[in-house]
């Protein structure tokens, strides 16, 4: 049943069809200044599998179809007045982007493609939208999707961006590339830290990283903090503004890494779905921290589409 047509606050929803996940946000504007969250819901699609090919298969795009086709079913049923939808890493390489495009237009979804610089702004916007992280002096966020990591460093002005970078490695990319076997041999497991080292040298960090709060965001984070606190990455409310150690997260990867896939499904707090990718997120968090020589990363479930729906509603 749809919500009431007397309802008297708007409601919006933001969608972020991701590498790896498809995510929705449907919120309520409360105030000026303020929204509620109504629903979050996210579905692994995985439109990016095989991406390197740059092309999107058949049965991925069918898959994050079907979930667009939920998703406009849920906004509808909530009485939602405006749907902001957008797409990153797997659609900004896809030389068949189009197709898909059309094929999302055509269920009611005009979907548009960010950039990886525009990812990264509107990543530090969910948390800089947040009174946990809204007075800190510096931030640094890292968003570590399926096909690509953002990092911002942002100051104590919401709006204000230093500077960004949009890292062409993410958990989808580099399980495809590095972590091929079933548990994951040693090799794989240095190939892949490796790897994720030769993408971070690149970095040019605008001032010194010890003087900031890093603060992570997106499914790796939330799934490696939910299994610290062995409760499900979808309660968020009890790992919302926890922290990670850099040996908390050293700890997991050693643990996933003498498990299978399939061993690692059952795991509490681990989303199924993830089992497989996990080991990357967690070595491209973990390099990350080393990188830049921190020991602590704070746990944020307010991923892009927060920061799409504050800055698409001005607020």
């Amino acid at each position: 049943m749809s919500e009431p047509a007397g309802n008297a606050a708007p409601r919006y929803a933001a969608i972020d069809i991701g590498t790896n996940t498809l995510k929705l946000t449907i919120v309520e504007r409360v105030s000026a200044h303020e929204l509620h969250p109504i629903l979050e819901a996210g579905v692994t699609t995985r439109i990016g599998e095989g991406i390197e090919g740059r092309l999107l298969g058949e049965e991925p795009m069918r898959r994050t179809l079907g979930a667009l086709e939920r998703c406009v079913a849920a906004c509808a049923e909530h009485g939602v007045e405006r749907v902001f939808a957008v797409g990153t890493s797997a659609l900004r390489d896809a030389q068949n982007r189009d197709v898909f495009l059309r094929r999302a237009l055509a269920i009611g979804l005009s979907v548009e493609v960010l950039s990886g610089d525009e990812e990264a702004r509107l990543s530090a916007r969910s948390v800089r939208s947040d009174p946990l992280w809204r007075e800190a002096e510096h931030i640094i966020v890292v968003d570590i999707g399926g096909g690509s990591t953002e990092i911002v460093f942002a100051s104590r002005d919401a709006t204000e961006q230093v500077a960004s970078v949009s890292l062409h490695q993410g958990v989808v990319r580099l399980t495809e590339a590095a972590v091929k076997s079933d548990p994951p041999t040693d090799a794989e497991l240095e190939d892949a830290a490796r790897r994720a080292d030769a993408v971070l040298s690149n970095v040019a960090w605008p001032w010194p990283p010890e003087s900031a709060t890093l603060v992570g965001v997106g499914g790796t984070i939330t799934n490696l903090a939910a299994v610290h606190a062995a409760s499900p990455a979808t309660r968020c409310e009890s790992i919302h503004g926890s922290t990670l150690t850099a040996n908390e997260v050293e700890r997991q990867i050693r643990m996933y890494a003498g498990m299978t896939i399939e061993a690692r499904k059952a795991i509490p707090g681990l989303d199924p779905s993830r089992a497989d990718v996990i080991i990357a997120g967690a070595i491209i968090l973990s390099r990350t921290m080393a990188t830049l020589g921190v020991s602590t990363v704070a746990v944020s479930c307010r991923g892009l589409r927060w920061g799409l729906l504050y800055d698409r509603l001005g607020i």
